[in-house]
């Protein structure tokens, strides 16, 4: 255990997940993994680590062979942090199914871990075969003023991302906890909140964090704003989800952005689950990991329809 990781709370435990840590070119990567069949890769948001996961994990497993690694900055992977750039996390997934031989997977995608999947399904469209990304909007939108009420609420990112102030912030317990209630429909139990507010808060995490907002993030931003992926098309089916609650991209919004889904991908759609807002695994995981479900077994029929008969 390196000092990266020391003083991280314990790992929780999920029926069925065994833990896997995978060498990588410059240290370490944990991964989380359960179940037999074709790969499903889950990529969590910011701090929340496989762990985001739990929930959806034992369902998809059932049927698939489910990878929830934490990437670079998160959970209880080994990297060094000081590494982070716009696509470090890309490189260092894409080492991962190297390591592991993996064939084409299927992709479920939230907050942070979305940036890393569009990075992956935009330039290694190959190695993706459907995808779900959650309260992520795509990289192709164009910004109108719309938008302009949910974006203020996204006002922590620049902050995080100033040195200094952006570790403080997180390391702050209460700052931690403020992030995660101001964007849920109602509050996370009081174990949820702890395990998340504990690697949130957490010294190096919290660094982590920090970098992945000033490197990954607003480079990122900065990309969509100038239109760097107007032109660009998913070539896997993919369903975009969004809480009906969610304040950065309320239903209103959100619909309008797929008004035209062939100016995103080749088969794209957006569903809006009520009774969430930004967190929707935690908020509604079985309407969650319902919808993903669903939309594998749809991409696969439309891939080939004879695949689909009998499923379930």
């Amino acid at each position: 255990m390196s000092t990266r990781t020391a003083t991280l709370p314990r790992m929780p435990v999920v029926p069925g997940v065994e833990h896997e840590l995978v060498d990588l070119s410059d240290g370490r990567m944990h991964v989380a993994v359960a179940g037999e069949g074709e790969p499903v890769v889950l990529l969590a948001g910011l701090g929340q680590s496989w762990w985001e996961w739990r929930d959806v994990i034992p369902v998809l497993a059932g049927r698939y062979r489910v990878i929830a690694p934490d990437l670079r900055g998160d959970g209880w992977t080994d990297l060094p942090e000081a590494a982070i750039t716009r696509t470090r996390r890309l490189s260092d997934l894409l080492e991962l199914f190297d390591v592991w031989e993996l064939p084409p997977v299927r992709l479920v995608s939230h907050d942070l871990g979305a940036v890393t999947a569009l990075q992956l399904t935009l330039g290694h469209a190959r190695r993706v075969t459907s995808q779900v990304v959650l309260a992520v909007p795509p990289p192709q939108m164009r910004f109108t003023p719309d938008m302009l009420p949910g974006m203020r609420q996204l006002w922590f990112e620049e902050a995080l991302a100033v040195p200094a102030l952006g570790p403080a912030l997180l390391r702050s317990d209460r700052f931690s906890r403020w992030l995660l209630a101001h964007f849920t429909t109602r509050p996370l139990p009081p174990e949820v909140m702890d395990t998340y507010a504990a690697l949130l808060s957490e010294p190096s995490r919290a660094r982590a964090g920090s970098l992945l907002c000033r490197r990954m993030v607003l480079p990122e931003l900065v990309r969509i704003i100038r239109g760097d992926y107007r032109s660009a098309r998913f070539e896997m089916p993919t369903l975009y989800v969004f809480g009906g609650g969610d304040l950065a991209f309320p239903p209103a919004v959100a619909r309008r952005m797929f008004s035209d889904p062939a100016t995103i991908g080749r088969d794209v759609r957006v569903e809006i689950l009520e009774g969430a807002a930004h967190f929707v695994v935690d908020e509604q995981p079985a309407a969650t990991v319902r919808l993903i479900a669903d939309h594998f077994v749809r991409s696969t029929t439309v891939a080939d329809p004879r695949r689909g008969q009998g499923e379930t």
